[in-house]
């Protein structure tokens, strides 16, 4: 049998973040008991996925319908900033081929872009959200990790908590070098600008970023005003006295400052933690990119070529990206990408210790970053469609029933499933001798992450019943074939937890 990795059950609570908890190497009770230029202080800010949405959709649909695209290029282009960082990096950003066509037949290299912004207060649009006297230089609010595949079929967004704590990298300002010590993850880009906040993520995760983007808080509200508001949903009351936001709970249409807000607030909602607000920021991003390939947005000439405008207007680059025509074909070559094959997840992190920031779990964040660094899919995909699984088979301790009319069924199924690695516990028949025409695995919720092993293994329903203790119930079925062989990831339940697509829909705390 293949079985390898560790497992977790999701029910051990972890510090601002979904429940977690290892299973227990031993049941708790006895076997008989059941219980271009360079950019020193940007003035750029959050939600610069917003720009992946808007260029992979409007871009793409103001292409092919045709739509004064010619008369548009122009103003377009003198809408974008570019910005050249590769004298802090020694490297390009934009020197791959990840964003163009790289031989006659349209094929194209893996794409990797940081996308990022800055809390900066200066600027017009910026100066309702508090004096820039007051909060010091910019720092990148918002950070994200975006991976295109090179066959422009799935996407990674990988979110990094501003909180975290890095030794700064080795930057240079003004000509000096800066950093070299400990500090939050977001203090980088206030050193030496987006240059240096790259810096950190590669040192971070071991990947060559290729481009990056940035967009800043009037950007924010002109992208998602020109596409008539983004839904959002709300499981409580709110009340945001810092952010502004007030809203009943429930599902409302949010535009300009009371999207901001939405995005922003932080202390009221969920856990008041910075890894809460990334879920609620990726929920809202994900109903954006909806809204953006909608029919209504990319069939309507006018709402085109006011999200382009605003979107561009917003953009900061590298000089490759910095390019209309290049964005144009990078555009062109995610058409075919869906909500469904985007999927956004935040860095595997664990509590700093100190009750505030947060460290990047770096044994955990390992599978991630090579499966961007290999190109592949996350999580990673599993053999036979199999499901992701994680918890070992000898971490799991099941009682065997025979459920069928056949004499001796349960002490062959249990032969198997000792043989597989599993603990059997006890064996016998169903109470009346009942026979049953499905196969079941019968567990306690606390311990439905451990029972997804067993329900793929027997080709069972798995039935949840509170109290039911860490044992589970096999009662075997007419229908039951064998005990299937199992690939354990090794994953951890939590890299996983907070993993969602852009087709959900989610209701923030």
């Amino acid at each position: 049998m293949a079985a390898h990795g560790t497992s977790h059950d999701q029910h051990e609570p972890r510090p601002a973040r979904a429940t977690t908890s290892n299973d227990p190497a031993l049941p708790r009770s006895p076997p008989h008991e059941r219980t271009t230029a360079r950019m020193t202080q940007p003035a750029r800010r959050r939600w610069p996925r917003v720009l992946a949405a808007t260029l992979s959709g409007a871009i793409v649909a103001v292409t092919l319908a045709g739509v004064g695209v010619n008369a548009m290029m122009g103003r377009l282009q003198d809408n974008i900033t570019a910005v050249d960082v590769s004298d802090q990096l020694g490297n390009t950003p934009g020197g791959t081929d990840g964003a163009i066509a790289v031989d006659e037949a349209g094929n194209y290299e893996p794409l990797t872009v940081l996308l990022m912004g800055s809390d900066s207060r200066t600027g017009k649009d910026n100066r309702g959200y508090g004096k820039a006297s007051e909060f010091g230089g910019a720092r990148s609010d918002t950070t994200i990790l975006l991976h295109v595949s090179a066959d422009r079929k799935s996407a990674i967004a990988v979110s990094i908590p501003r909180d975290t704590l890095i030794t700064l990298p080795t930057c240079k300002s003004d000509g000096k070098s800066v950093g070299g010590y400990e500090g939050k993850f977001n203090a980088a880009f206030d050193l030496a600008g987006p240059g240096c906040t790259i810096k950190a993520v590669e040192e971070m995760s071991g990947l060559n970023i290729d481009n990056f983007m940035m967009v800043d808080f009037g950007g924010f509200k002109r992208i998602v005003d020109a596409i008539g508001g983004v839904e959002i949903c709300l499981k409580e009351d709110v009340n945001d006295e810092k952010s502004g936001l007030k809203l009943s709970k429930g599902k409302h249409t949010v535009e300009g400052e009371e999207a901001l807000a939405f995005v922003r607030a932080r202390k009221t909602l969920g856990d008041g933690s910075d890894t809460s607000r990334i879920r609620r920021q990726q929920a809202f991003i994900s109903s954006l990119t909806r809204k953006v390939l909608s029919s209504g947005t990319l069939l309507n000439p006018a709402t085109l070529v006011s999200l382009l405008d605003a979107a561009t207007q917003s953009l900061t680059a590298d000089p490759q990206l910095a390019n209309i025509d290049t964005l144009r074909e990078l555009a062109l070559s995610m058409k075919d990408l869906r909500p469904s094959d985007i999927a956004f997840v935040t860095a595997p992190w664990k509590p700093a210790g100190d009750g505030a920031n947060v460290l990047i779990n770096a044994k955990k964040a390992a599978p991630l970053w090579e499966a961007i660094k290999l190109d592949s899919t996350w999580p990673p995909a599993q053999a036979d469609d199999q499901p992701l699984l994680k918890t070992e088979p000898s971490q799991i301790y099941v009682d065997v029933l025979n459920g069928t009319a056949t004499k001796g069924k349960a002490k062959k199924v249990a032969k198997e499933l000792r043989e597989a690695g599993y603990r059997v516990v006890e064996v016998g028949s169903t109470p009346g001798k009942d026979v049953f025409a499905q196969t079941v695995v019968q567990y306690d919720p606390k311990w439905d992450v451990s029972a997804k092993t067993l329900v793929f293994a027997a080709g069972a329903q798995g039935e949840s019943i509170p109290k039911h203790g860490q044992r589970m119930t096999l009662i075997i079925g007419e229908d039951f074939t064998s005990i299937k062989d199992v690939t354990i990831s090794s994953i951890a339940s939590d890299q996983t937890a907070d993993l969602n697509t852009a087709d959900e829909t989610y209701c923030a705390a």
